[in-house]
């Protein structure tokens, strides 16, 4: 008898202890939304959209912020970019200037990147925190340009 209050006794503890844990803590940061990150909450209060609030703080706050925001313009974050082309054939410089021109021209809010790593001219269209995000553009360009895949890259800190 004493065995078995002893073991139910054991099995309570052991019970409450486990319920006892944080389990609300996130494990894998890749499971949290970064879509505002290094965005600015002031200016998204100050644009339309309805709703209304007011936050009552010193400038220095703002101004912290902004310094924040400064000085991570030059530091680097990796995403996705669609690679376009790539070509190290004789008319290679000129078709990859053309397919540059033609893209900014139909995507003029993406960072279109021209460059050459020898032997071959490439094109990339954007700087894309997610996957899915250059998957969307992709399909979009995949019936003109049908080589074109998303590729892992480095893309500046203001694309977050």
């Amino acid at each position: 008898m004493k065995r078995i209050f002893l073991l139910a006794v054991f099995a309570l503890a052991f019970s409450l202890n486990l319920g006892a844990q944080d389990t609300t803590a996130v494990k894998d940061l890749s499971l949290v939304d970064s879509s505002l990150v290094n965005t600015s909450v002031f200016s998204l209060l100050s644009s339309e959209g309805g709703g209304s609030a007011v936050i009552d703080q010193t400038d220095q706050v703002r101004q912290a912020f902004d310094r924040y925001n400064a000085s991570a313009s030059s530091k680097k974050s990796y995403g996705y970019k669609i690679l376009v082309y790539s070509s190290n054939g004789k008319n290679a410089r000129g078709a990859s200037s053309g397919i540059a021109g033609s893209l900014k021209n139909t995507y003029p809010s993406l960072n279109v990147y021209r460059s050459y790593k020898a032997p071959f001219f490439m094109v990339h269209i954007g700087d894309f925190r997610t996957k899915s995000d250059a998957m969307k553009i992709l399909h979009d360009i995949s019936s003109t340009y049908r080589q074109a895949k998303v590729v892992r890259s480095a893309i500046g800190w203001y694309a977050f």
